[in-house]
């Protein structure tokens, strides 16, 4: 049997979440359908699927196999449109979820352009800072700001920034700059609800992770928020660079050492394994990589 095509039955169970729908996508038989999975199982020399009478489901080994198999047959398709007509008009609609302060400032941006090179796609374009759930809310495309820790998803790498400790001229003068990670604790800090974020601080340094409490007067969801607060003078915040650039530039924030290693976090887009990576989309992660 032809690997590709016992690759591509393989989706379609996956994709279906049966064994009898994904035979009828692919118009075969049921049988027909097993015979592949069976010999791509006994190829691989893995279990892909758990099956019962009504329900079949993906191992373990088969979720891994599937965002590998997805990139194959994606790489296949993208071969298969060599001396095809490049100039072809992109086309088809969107869903993309961005952080909202991030994606307001620099993802919005990279998109107008990218429409207006291509007037056949249209985008829904939902801002929140909020986790969706790519599959359940039909997103195409997720961008996060984030170390990438859903392994149901597939990941990309669009740039780069690093958390920073800053403060306002205003409040050092006042409570004094301090010198080590430790000395946070005596300080009025700006806690970061955002999610994945909490009432403690996680800093890398020489010596392995270090986790210090914090005490402060407000807590708050958002950075820009966050970033506004410690201009006003109430504490310390830690923030991605990206919220604190200009107010650095200006002065109205100073950059705190405290003896940490600086901590970069990476700009991800997010898309399922199930989802097929169209033209337009993959066109779409292209322009934000080279872009953002």
């Amino acid at each position: 049997m032809d690997r590709l095509d016992m690759m591509r039955a393989f989706v379609a169970v996956a994709r279906e979440g049966g064994f009898s729908p994904a035979a009828r996508q692919l118009d075969i038989s049921t049988s027909a359908l097993s015979r592949y999975i069976a010999a791509l199982e006994e190829w691989l020399n893995v279990q892909l699927f758990f099956r019962t009478t009504r329900h079949v489901r993906l191992t373990d080994a088969g979720q891994g196999y599937l965002a590998r198999c997805l990139k194959v047959l994606d790489d296949v398709r993208e071969l298969e449109q060599v001396g095809l007509d490049t100039h072809e008009q992109l086309s088809g609609n969107l869903r993309i979820a961005a952080p909202l302060f991030y994606g307001r400032e620099f993802v919005a941006p990279v998109i107008a352009g990218f429409l207006q090179e291509h007037r056949g796609v249209s985008v829904d374009l939902f801002f929140s800072d909020r986790l969706v759930d790519l599959v359940a809310e039909g997103f195409d495309l997720a961008v996060r700001v984030t170390k990438p820790k859903d392994s149901a998803m597939i990941a990309r790498k669009l740039s780069s920034t690093r958390l920073c400790l800053v403060a306002s001229p205003g409040y050092l003068e006042l409570n004094g700059l301090p010198g080590c990670i430790e000395d946070l604790a005596e300080h009025q800090c700006i806690v970061d609800q955002a999610p994945g974020a909490g009432a403690r601080w996680e800093f890398s340094t020489a010596g392995g992770l270090v986790s210090q409490k914090l005490k402060g007067q407000i807590q708050v969801n958002d950075g820009q928020s966050a970033s506004g607060f410690a201009m006003a003078g109430l504490g310390i915040a830690r923030l991605p660079k990206f919220f604190v650039e200009s107010a650095l530039s200006s002065g109205q924030l100073v950059e705190i050492k405290a003896g940490e290693t600086p901590e970069e976090i990476g700009i991800f887009s997010f898309y399922p394994p199930t989802r097929h990576l169209s033209r337009n989309l993959r066109a779409l992660v292209t322009r934000l990589a080279d872009e953002l």
